[in-house]
């Protein structure tokens, strides 16, 4: 027992009870000022590897902070993360070193040659930056550029901290398959316990209460009489989606598939049953993984966030699972690496197996239209969901004008933030989820054509240096949790050609985070093989 009272584990767990109690209602919003400074104390009093380890765990569960009746929806996340990256910055003269690194002519070139990864991403900023010159809301631009800015530091902290001391990456990645299993049992409780009362006041209590407490009065307005994705409305059938403490049903099965790697590695590296498969044949493996109590549980907990993946009721994400089936492919067509194209398509196996169960939890009579009331409420749930539920045509529609603007405006785009111009919108539209329905289309019009191939580069780069490192460890924990970071980035961006919800707070911090994890696990492992020679 005594090895669980950590200090971290009882910060954290303050910190989850102030949130719940904040989130429904039983404490005041001010409350969060003392969130924000249970946070500051730990940061000021603990290493910074428990900071980011805290942190990481956080994603899911920070809350906004209501400085003003005009001003309530400044997340701490925010003012968490520009802190902890001050102290990281400050610590042993790491900003002087980072600066030597970038900008002297040597260590430049050896910049751009040995961190790929870093020296794209910054040049994605700097063409973020530049766009906000042509944007038509130079201030909507630039809190769009800072935003993405603050979110880009946990990349920074984490490849540097996992460089300085390997065992950090362990730490990291139990703190963030944390955050992943407690999103998704806090879901399953939303998600059922919807169902206790009318849809009417669910969404109502959902939207006035949890949602403003979570995230300020603009945010609680939008969801209650603008558009959410809460519900999927289909002919006479009503259907609430988990979207557990996220904002909406799109960004919280993006965060749960960036932490199964994460996720997956500890489960292998912790377990021996899990390690010798690794390393047994497959048939042992299997009548080992079928009479092992333990493997039942852990089998049984991974296939239930599979569940919660199709219980979002995202389309895009039942599809794009499609898309692995080529990492699953290459990875059983190369001798060496069969092994672990077997445990992946265990992975698409498990969450398929999922889907019968969620048609039986649907077919329920909670999930069927009934009563007059209920039909009241489905037809207005319908007229506000739109953007949350915009049918193919519609997507079609916006795709058109979203390409006509990109020929229109090829190098900058219509500026970073500013992409309800290309619709005619008003610029407020931005909160309420106005996008291209596409990743690659959204960042091509907003930060232009440059910006996109830059992002296409990163994502070629963390599949190159994946693929590398499964080729050197095929049969090891790390081989697989490259292969498995591999399968979540081509699931996760085959979804974004449908939509954009990786800019959302939540999502874009923990794509921030697998993608600290995994290059700095890269890059850790290179160096000391460099030191070895």
């Amino acid at each position: 027992m005594r090895h669980y009272l950590t200090h971290l584990n009882i910060v954290f767990t303050v910190v989850f009870v102030l949130v719940f109690l904040i989130a429904f209602g039983f404490l005041p919003r001010e409350v969060s000022f003392v969130v924000l400074s249970i946070y500051i104390g730990y940061l000021l009093l603990a290493p910074l590897r428990s900071n980011v380890e805290l942190f990481l765990r956080s994603i899911p569960f920070f809350i906004a902070l209501p400085i003003s009746a005009d001003f309530d929806n400044l997340n701490i996340w925010r003012v968490v993360l520009m802190l902890v990256f001050i102290r990281w910055a400050l610590e042993k003269n790491r900003w002087y070193y980072a600066l030597i690194s970038v900008f002297s002519r040597k260590g430049a070139w050896e910049f751009i040659k040995n961190k790929r990864m870093e020296a794209l991403g910054i040049l994605f900023l700097i063409l973020a930056g530049a766009s906000i010159f042509v944007a038509d809301d130079t201030g909507a631009a630039l809190k769009r550029w800072i935003y993405l800015i603050n979110a880009a530091f946990l990349f920074v902290v984490i490849r540097s901290l996992i460089l300085e001391k390997p065992k950090n990456a362990e730490r990291f990645m139990r703190s963030f398959a944390l955050a992943g299993i407690l999103a998704v049992v806090i879901g399953f409780i939303q998600f059922f316990s919807a169902y206790l009362v009318p849809p009417y006041n669910f969404h109502w209590w959902w939207g006035q209460i949890v949602s403003l407490n979570m995230y300020g009065q603009n945010w609680s307005d939008i969801v209650t009489d603008f558009g959410n994705t809460w519900f999927s409305y289909a002919g006479n059938t009503l259907r609430l989606r988990m979207f557990s403490t996220f904002p909406d049903s799109h960004s919280f099965p993006m965060f749960v598939i960036m932490t199964f790697p994460a996720i997956i590695y500890i489960v292998f590296s912790k377990f021996s049953l899990y390690t010798q498969m690794l390393t047994i044949s497959l048939k042992k493996a299997f009548f080992m993984a079928v009479r092992d109590r333990d493997a039942w549980l852990i089998d049984g907990g991974f296939a239930l966030m599979n569940l919660a993946l199709i219980l979002t009721g995202t389309r895009g994400i039942w599809v794009s699972v499609i898309l692995t089936f080529g990492v699953i492919g290459w990875l059983a067509w190369r001798g060496n690496t069969r092994r672990l194209a077997v445990l992946l398509s265990v992975i698409v196996a498990i969450y398929l197996m999922m889907f019968p169960i969620y048609f039986g939890i649907i077919s329920t009579p909670q999930f069927q239209e009934s009563g007059a009331s209920t039909g009241a409420f489905s037809k207005r749930v319908s007229s506000i969901i739109d953007f949350g539920e915009t049918s193919n045509a519609g997507r079609i529609a916006i795709w058109q004008e979203t390409l006509k603007s990109i020929a229109d405006k090829p190098l900058l785009g219509v500026g970073v933030g500013n992409f309800p111009v290309v619709l005619a919108q008003p610029l407020s539209y931005m909160l309420a989820g106005s996008t291209a329905h596409n990743l690659f289309l959204h960042i091509a019009a907003t930060i232009g054509i440059p910006g996109l191939i830059v992002f296409l580069a990163m994502l070629l780069e963390f599949a190159r240096v994946s693929w590398r490192k499964i080729k050197e460890s095929p049969c090891m924990p790390l081989g697989l949790y490259f292969a498995v970071a591999l399968f979540s980035l081509i699931w996760l961006m085959g979804y974004s050609l449908t939509d954009a919800a990786l800019y959302d707070g939540r999502a874009l911090l923990g794509f921030m985070a697998f993608m600290g994890i995994t290059v700095g696990l890269y890059l850790q492992k290179r160096n000391n093989a460099k030191s070895a020679s």
